[in-house]
């Protein structure tokens, strides 16, 4: 009587067990062997998937929309217009990207494709310089998707402040009260 014992994982592995002295009347499948390790015990770890990582070099943005101008600064926003550029470089699970008034910004990328910057701090000196006794703090959060490696949509959202005396008398010049915000979503491609 021929017994063999055959044993068929959800992940179509085949293992066969028996003797082939024949005494107990069994016999093994020519060509297979027991390995010793239980179903799924290989050894072998699964390959990580891979982490998502843009393309780095220089991108352009094609199309942008002003989302938000509770600043009435229309005329004032640099960034992300259309024929502006960033040079995007690309490390392991991180990525910076360098705007073209020299603002770097550092993000992650998620597997999702999802992007989140770290918030960026600085402060206007354009009042200060003009012997106005203020300053204007702004802080910027950009966020986005990127649709493959070579295409993304981005939003930048802006936060504005003024801080100083002079802060009433930079309003009415500017037609504009703080604090506000404002936010651009711009559409890039790699060059």
């Amino acid at each position: 009587m021929l017994r063999v014992f055959c044993l068929v994982s959800v992940t179509s592995f085949l293992g066969c067990s028996g003797t082939d002295d024949g005494s107990d009347g069994s016999y093994d499948l020519p060509g297979l062997q027991d390995s010793g390790s239980a179903p799924g015990e290989t050894g072998l770890e699964p390959e990580p998937e891979p982490v998502f990582q843009p393309d780095g070099g220089t991108w352009l943005v094609v199309e942008s929309e002003l989302t938000m101008d509770q600043c009435g600064l229309t005329d004032l926003v640099d960034r992300g217009t259309p024929g502006s550029t960033l040079e995007l470089l690309s490390t392991d699970d991180l990525f910076s990207m360098k705007f073209e008034g020299g603002e770097t910004v550092h993000c992650s990328a998620e597997d999702s494709q999802d992007f989140h910057c770290d918030p960026t701090e600085t402060v206007d000196t354009t009042a200060r310089d003009n012997n106005l006794k203020a300053d204007i703090p702004v802080v910027i959060e950009t966020y986005g998707v990127f649709s493959d490696s070579s295409s993304m949509w981005m939003e930048s959202l802006v936060d504005i402040d003024c801080e100083g005396q002079d802060c009433a008398l930079i309003e009415i010049l500017l037609g504009t009260s703080f604090p506000c915000q404002m936010a651009m979503a711009s559409d890039l491609v790699l060059q």
